[in-house]
């Protein structure tokens, strides 16, 4: 047993994956098939974090993933509008855009109150949302939002027989929850590091092998009393993730910066793990053996990654006027990062006789060819999170370089 810990530690002793004083700065940052690669002097290129979005990752994390979501048969009415997958190098965002030119204020999309995810709030607590949702996030040890909407995203994902006979006999025009259903089975891009190639290939040391699941399922609350003794300030495999994240979002002198949003994620997640651990029904078949509640746990972990880096706040008519509210909203989500000009549509709650209806209402004039866009700064952020710029835009919704600034 002591010659293992013996032999761990001078591992770590000797690597120059994540010692700081022995990473050189990156000399280089380039593009490379339809990703951005950290370069480094002193390890081969293709170890390292990257902003690489691989094919094989939208496999693994995400239950029946791929499978393309229709939004016209879900109920979702568009006006001028076009749609594509996203490109690789979008990574997840962008794809629609405007089939012919629209004008200031003209309604492009007429949203279902009933197929957007809601947290927070006496909309998530009684707005007709599964009960197991409302219960499940009550026993978690720190309830935000996050928790809320995240709980609502695992619902609507894993639909129990009741909930689904319930729904089908009370909608006249076709199931909302197996629509629900498939458009969260249809996410596959998430903030930095839900899939495992950003962190580099599978064989890198203290890369995405060294992980549990996913980095966001990744350390404990106590790490750092655990890994104090090998001189690191964190899980190696994290450790090695904030410096590559450093570098990625040219951050000279961030790393500590980079470690504690990467901890504070890690933290949120492990305040409501076992709380949601039942929301999760059929948990994920992976390449990696694991028991049935390390697999439960990791698709806690794949979901909430990918809420954070869609979710936005809502307006929502209330009892005592408007409340903010944070959502997910099919469309919405995955629309591309505005420029200096702002985004140039926004979602207004219409409150008319057939119940709320979300619309989506341009801001300006917006040309044919014209990308959708939204504001991703003013998203809704983890309790004390107050990262900027590129660290916020690429951890959070893993937004790529020409969306930084």
């Amino acid at each position: 047993m002591k010659e293992s810990i013996l032999a761990f530690a001078l591992a770590i002793a000797l690597s120059s994956a994540f010692v700081p004083s022995a990473i050189p700065a990156v000399s280089l940052l380039r593009h490379h098939h339809a990703s951005t690669q950290l370069y480094s002097s002193s390890e081969n290129v293709d170890d390292l974090p990257s902003l690489e979005f691989s094919s094989a990752d939208t496999e693994e994390g995400n239950v029946h993933a791929n499978k393309p979501w229709d939004h016209e048969k879900a109920g979702i009415q568009t006006h001028k509008l076009t749609f594509r997958s996203p490109h690789p190098d979008e990574r997840g965002k962008g794809g629609v855009s405007a089939s012919e030119s629209i004008q200031a204020l003209e309604v492009v999309a007429r949203i279902p109150r009933s197929l957007i995810l809601v947290g927070g709030g006496d909309f998530f607590a009684y707005d007709g949302d599964a009960p197991r949702a409302v219960e499940a996030a009550a026993n978690a040890q720190n309830r935000t939002w996050v928790t809320d909407l995240t709980a609502a995203t695992l619902v609507a994902l894993h639909p129990t027989l009741s909930e689904l006979a319930m729904d089908k006999k009370e909608s006249s025009s076709g199931s909302t929850l197996i629509s629900k259903q498939q458009w969260v089975q249809s996410w596959v891009s998430g903030g930095w590091a839900t899939h495992g190639s950003d962190l580099g290939p599978p064989e890198a040391q203290f890369g995405q092998k060294c992980t549990t699941g996913s980095l966001l399922s990744t350390g404990s609350d106590n790490d750092a009393n655990i890994y104090a003794k090998f001189r690191l300030p964190c899980h190696p495999a994290i450790h090695r993730a904030a410096v590559g994240l450093a570098f990625l979002t040219n951050m000279e002198d961030g790393e500590e910066e980079c470690r504690e949003a990467l901890a504070r994620r890690g933290a949120v997640f492990r305040s409501m793990r076992d709380a949601l651990l039942p929301l999760v029904l059929e948990p994920t078949e992976r390449e990696r053996l694991a028991s049935m509640r390390e697999r439960r746990a990791w698709d806690v972990a794949d979901v909430l990654s990918r809420m954070l880096s869609r979710a936005t706040l809502l307006q929502l008519p209330g009892v005592e006027g408007e409340i903010s509210t944070p959502a997910v909203v099919p469309l919405h989500e995955r629309l591309a990062q505005c420029d200096a000009r702002g985004e140039n549509v926004k979602l207004i709650a219409d409150d008319g006789d057939g119940g709320i209806e979300l619309l989506l209402v341009a801001t300006r004039d917006i040309e044919q060819g014209e990308d959708l866009t939204r504001d991703y700064t003013t998203a809704p952020r983890l309790m004390g999170d107050e990262t900027q710029g590129a660290l916020h835009l690429l951890l959070q919704f893993g937004l790529p370089p020409n969306a930084w600034s």
